[in-house]
């Protein structure tokens, strides 16, 4: 009888919930826009390129799920890219060569009802000196943080292993204000200023708790209540600006817990002092998250809680009451706890275990593991081992999981006896080794803490050797078409890394299928473009520089024919309009061999020659025309050629035609590629050079 009871509440509490919604005029839920990468307070060096990557979904609320149309990167306010393109909701900017300043990024999601949502801000600072690498997952893509108890907590070597910081209990409100009106940050300020001061990624634990929280709050009424609690935000903002998340409400759970109590026994208090369920069911942590999104607009709003991937209900309870705040744009992250006592045990239930994570995920914000530990079922050094390689793995490759905090790492100062990778004679444990092995393991991306490293900064490719995954290249499949890309090694082409594009429908014509990167070039200039690809059986590509939307101009095209060797290709071309969305693209349809790409570059090389008229080199005493040409060239001068000796060579010094000049001055110039050449004449013991175009 009690279960039904229940049962009938959660639903009365969902119609209300709707009908709330419906009277108000809302009738849409607003698509979710969160930087997962970079952290606030993240640090570059002058001139390096910044990986910006936002998840965005439109599902999660309580209304019918949509779909993302955009999403727009914002710096300082200044719209820098947008794109329609993601990678399991991650959508990627890399804003090249940044300059030194402090700036705040944003990013805005556009949804297919023309709703938009603007994510919290990023701050960034970028100087002149070199950026650090700190943790074991240094460029790995996510950081791994953990905990610091007090000032006196900070390990020699912490920032070997860790690159973000959680106080485990400084910044508790019981912690700051056991007595009404007198705040202690001591020990909270400089555990904050230990990861401002070191660029580390910082998380607020935690605003709202039934536990560890001041007594006091017992007597208050509710408006009172909330004085308070904003009295404390408010100190909170001022004093840390640099806070990347916060647990805004911690372990709210009470309909669907293992022992049917209140996960923290002090909620009934917020629960009353903060408004009270009122007619969405959750009045109250509207309340609280909408004064956390006033208070805090450059930080991550997370709710968090235990005892949730071994008990879906506890999920689905959790995101009943994320729904209320989706459809508001009032929440930013998913938390799980994931401590020993819920994932321990399943070690041997990874496929469920990737189950519950998407159903975390199906809230439509990132999923953050913020207080991981594992000792092993039953607790032992192999059985920890055992826990860390099958469960761990599960959490990072997680696409919908932002980032790892574990809950210390030496026994002696964990709060789970035999939890921690460092015995407290200072030796590793089974688990850290396999941890450290593990993550050296994965593709190195560049982030965080080692910024991304471009061999020339005048190459207008980013990411041309995949070593950053598929950062900044987007596939586009058309007229049903089907093609898919994914970074593959062992291909043997430039570096480790190679770009596979396979197809299940080819289509019939080579744009059916096509990769993509954004090119914007400049009228009157020169450019080289270079590539390496094989594929596994003979066939033909087309490489071209396209204007990237109707009328779809195009500015150069060339077909290649590939075998399943490895080759190199160059080609130049002229540009004789500004195209600010121009962008290279690789023409794959219409045929089904899978085709693999490396070492993509893209050069500006110099200015177009006048057209028609020749640019003349140290007063020399010849005309060529057409200039830029095409089939053919001829040659006036002033003076007899006859005898006259020429030279074409391309911008490489390479001569490519050289000869004695014939009756008519004339070169035939039809199997050159497009690009720029030099051509030198040699009479009279006289030498005379023009720059000349071929189209």
């Amino acid at each position: 009888m009690k279960r039904f009871t229940t049962f009938i509440t959660i639903v009365l509490l969902l119609i209300l919930s709707s009908n709330y919604l419906l009277f108000a005029g809302v009738s849409n839920t607003l698509p979710s826009a969160v930087i997962t990468y970079p952290h606030s307070n993240a640090y570059y060096q002058e001139g390096s390129d910044v990986v910006i990557n936002v998840y965005s979904t439109d599902i999660g609320g309580s209304f019918e799920n949509g779909t993302v149309e955009k999403v727009e990167f914002f710096i300082d306010g200044e719209l820098v890219h947008e794109t329609a393109d993601h990678n399991n909701h991650t959508y990627t900017f890399i804003w090249l060569n940044v300059q030194v300043g402090e700036y705040r990024i944003t990013a805005r999601a556009t949804d297919n009802e023309g709703d938009s949502f603007t994510s919290a801000g990023v701050l960034l600072s970028v100087g002149k000196e070199p950026v650090v690498s700190k943790g074991l997952s240094a460029g790995k893509g996510k950081y791994l943080a953990n905990i610091l108890k007090s000032s006196s907590t900070v390990r020699h070597d912490y920032l070997t292993y860790w690159n973000g910081v959680t106080a485990e209990n400084a910044h508790k409100w019981g912690s700051i204000e056991g007595t009404r009106n007198v705040m202690n940050w001591t020990q909270g300020d400089i555990i904050y200023n230990y990861a401002k001061n070191n660029n580390l990624m910082f998380r607020y634990h935690a605003i709202a708790w039934g536990s560890q929280y001041p007594q006091w709050l017992r007597n208050l009424e509710p408006e009172e209540f909330q004085a308070e609690i904003e009295e404390y935000m408010a100190e909170m903002a001022k004093r840390y600006p640099y806070m990347d998340q916060i647990d805004v409400l911690n372990e709210n759970l009470y309909l669907n817990t293992w022992n049917g109590q209140e996960h923290a026994a002090g909620t009934p208090y917020f629960r009353a002092g903060l408004g009270g369920p009122g007619e969405t069911g959750y009045d109250w942590v509207i309340w609280l998250f909408e004064k956390a999104r006033h208070y805090f607009p450059n930080s991550k709003l997370i709710m968090n809680d235990f005892e949730l991937e071994n008990n879906p209900n506890g999920i689905r309870e959790m995101l009943d009451v994320i729904k209320v705040l989706r459809d508001r744009g009032l929440i930013d992250g998913f938390g799980t706890q994931a401590h020993t006592f819920n994932i321990d045990v399943m070690w041997n239930q990874t496929s469920t275990l990737k189950q519950r994570i998407d159903l975390m995920a199906s809230s439509g914000v990132p999923v953050y593991a913020t207080e991981m530990d594992m000792k092993g079922t039953p607790a032992s050094e192999a059985n920890q081992l055992r826990a860390y390689k099958n469960v761990f793995p599960v959490f990072w490759e997680h696409p919908a999981v932002g980032g790892i905090t574990l809950w210390g790492y030496v026994d002696g100062a964990i709060w789970q006896a035999d939890a921690g990778l460092i015995r407290t004679n200072g030796t590793k444990k089974p688990a850290l080794l396999w941890l450290e092995e593990y993550m050296e393991s994965l593709p190195n991306v560049g982030y965080p803490y080692q910024g991304i490293e471009i061999a020339d900064d005048d190459n207008m490719i980013s990411n041309g050797e995949f070593d950053m995954n598929l950062a900044n290249w987007d596939i586009q499949n058309n007229e049903g078409a089907s093609g898919t890309m994914e970074v593959v090694t062992g291909e043997e082409l430039s570096g480790p890394r190679a770009l596979s594009i396979c197809s299940e429908n080819a289509g019939t014509a080579n744009w059916h299928i096509q990769l993509r990167q954004q090119t914007p070039i400049d009228s009157g200039k020169v450019y080289s473009l270079s590539f390496m690809a094989k594929a596994d059986e003979n066939r033909t590509i087309d490489v071209a520089i396209q204007h990237d939307s109707d009328p779809y101009t195009t500015h150069f095209e060339e077909q290649v024919a590939l075998t399943n060797e490895p080759q190199e290709f160059y080609f130049e071309f002229a540009s004789t309009i500004n195209d600010p969305i121009a962008a290279l693209k690789f023409y794959l349809g219409g045929n089904s061999a899978c085709v693999y790409i490396d070492d993509v570059a893209m050069y500006e090389i110099g200015d177009i020659p006048p057209s028609n008229v020749a640019e003349i080199v140290a007063q020399s005493n010849f005309e060529v025309y057409p200039n830029p040409f095409e089939n053919s060239i001829a040659i006036n001068s002033k003076n007899s050629l006859n005898n006259a000796h020429y030279q074409l060579i391309n911008v490489y010094g390479q001569v490519l035609r050289e000869g004695i000049l014939n009756h008519q001055n004339t070169i035939e110039t039809h199997d050159l590629t497009s690009g720029l050449y030099i051509l030198q004449i040699e009479s009279d013991k006289k030498t005379e050079s023009m720059k000349l175009m071929k189209k």
